[in-house]
């Protein structure tokens, strides 16, 4: 077993990069030189006797674990656009607006034998992503730090998929169309119904086809005698639109 691994205890969560020194939470300290003993499933006890169990770092942990900076867009949202697109595991993915890092690395994740080519316009975002691409241990992703409309001329390859979460979305759509394979995929994510039709009207006009925008909604459920409800009130995360290029 090897660094980094989670240890969890009910809803707390906490990510171990080093198996030496403390670990201190406020259900008590953990010393980390016990992890080098154990195996996944196991579990450690704190000083106050609290266990937390051991488990492996996995995509399923990118949302809950990393370090966020600006929002990133929610797993669902990116699960959709993996599941609309059909991504392969040797893809050629472009992403603008890295942000914390959260999307580029769910698309490397899952795109074992392919490429990421993620570009983020402000030094602040793109040093917490390459921290966190780093703690994950993902290596097909290349960083670029700049503006992805003027960057995407650089490319002579042609993408499977271009991923846009960036104030210039509508701008960068026919680079876009420039930029990827016959049948690739362009999908936008937004926070605002205004912009999101900008992005759907640019798309048509560009001349992406199969053009669609929606929004998925996940609603938690709670158990009670008297009966089931949403736990909590819905909430709206973003919108995606999504379309292809054929000619």
């Amino acid at each position: 077993m090897k660094p980094p691994v989670v240890l969890k205890s009910g809803k707390n969560l906490y990510l171990v990069n080093e198996f030496s020194g403390e670990l201190h939470t406020h259900k008590g300290i953990v010393q980390l030189e016990e992890l080098k003993t154990k195996t996944f499933g196991d579990s450690v006890k704190t000083h106050l006797g609290v266990e937390f169990r051991i488990l492996p770092f996995n995509a399923a942990d990118f949302f809950r674990l990393f370090r966020k900076a600006p929002t990133p867009v929610m797993p669902k949202d990116i699960g959709a656009v993996i599941a609309y697109s059909g991504l392969q595991p040797d893809s050629l993915i472009f992403d603008a607006g890295t942000g914390s890092g959260v999307t580029a690395a769910y698309f490397a994740y899952f795109n074992k034998y392919g490429e990421v080519v993620t570009v983020e316009k402000r030094p602040e975002f793109a040093r917490i992503a390459m921290e966190n691409f780093r703690m994950a241990g993902l290596r097909n992703i290349d960083q670029i730090i700049g503006n992805a409309v003027e960057i995407g001329d650089s490319f002579k390859k042609e993408f499977d998929l271009v991923f846009l979460d960036m104030k210039d979305d509508v701008a960068m759509v026919p680079k876009a169309f420039q930029m990827l394979k016959n049948s690739g995929f362009l999908a936008v994510y937004n926070p605002y119904m205004e912009q999101t039709k900008a992005v759907y009207e640019e798309m048509v006009k560009t001349g992406f086809r199969d053009v669609e925008s929606f929004e998925l909604v996940k609603v938690d459920l709670e158990f009670k005698m008297v009966g089931t409800r949403p736990r909590v009130g819905i909430f709206h995360t973003g919108y995606i639109t999504m379309g292809r290029k054929i000619y």
